[in-house]
């Protein structure tokens, strides 16, 4: 059953697996689990104009107010930190395309799958980097915009296109950091020094430890959100 006090336009899918990858998709994108504050933005920003429009003078902040600006500085600095972060992967990237090691126990351009994955690593660095600045603008500008929010509600593949917009950043990131480390652990193993290989392997040892505990940590939350049954709707 729907919640009544959440508009159609914004509650989860009814589904588990909609709504969990609609809730991660949410997390990504703007680092909520949904984008129902995102009517509670529309309101304000309709009150406002109102009484813009009545008053003829900038209306006085409230709590709710600052409580949404605080939001948005918090997600604009989360798109910097992850420009930086871009930046940092695509410099490392290029490094390793653009060099030829002499020398080297790891030779990462010799092996034709860690080239591969470099380039790749590089490109979707770049791309990150790119719609994440973009992102950054055009969010700053458009944020709790009652138009903008107003298509929002007309059309909901409007709102999910806007969050993987959003999360494309992220997500490119991810892939470029993935592909990244994929090369360099390739390289490793193919080595011809037996300290690379069991370096390389005792690195990845620990990579799918950290990643079995992170598992384990958000097993609980993930499972919630998949047999949840509050403010949904059907999709």
């Amino acid at each position: 059953m729907s919640n009544p006090n959440i508009p159609k336009w914004c509650a989860l899918p009814n589904h588990a697996i909609p709504r969990v990858l609609f809730k991660a998709l949410c997390m990504i994108a703007i680092s909520k689990s949904s984008v129902e504050h995102w009517e509670e933005l529309r309101q304000i920003s309709i009150k406002n104009s109102e009484e813009l429009e009545r008053n003829s003078t900038e209306p006085k902040r409230n709590s709710m107010d600052e409580k949404w600006e605080k939001h948005k500085k918090m997600l604009i600095n989360r798109f910097e930190n992850m420009n930086i972060t871009a930046g940092l992967v695509l410099t490392s990237s290029a490094v390793f395309i653009s060099t030829i090691p002499r020398n080297n126990p790891i030779s990462y351009t010799l092996r034709k799958r860690s080239y591969i994955l470099l380039v790749i690593s590089f490109v979707t660095a770049l791309m990150s980097l790119m719609t994440g600045t973009s992102v950054l603008i055009i969010y700053d500008t458009c944020y709790a915009h009652k138009d903008v929010l107003e298509s929002f509600k007309e059309s909901r593949l409007r709102l999910i296109i806007c969050l993987l917009l959003m999360a494309f950043p992220t997500l490119a990131l991810i892939v470029s950091t993935f592909a990244l480390m994929s090369a360099i652990y390739i390289a490793g193993f193919t080595s011809d020094k037996p300290y690379v290989k069991v370096l390389t392997g005792l690195a990845c040892v620990i990579l799918f430890l950290l990643a079995g505990l992170a598992i384990y940590v958000f097993n609980a939350p993930i499972k919630k959100a998949a047999h949840g049954t509050g403010n949904v709707i059907n999709v």
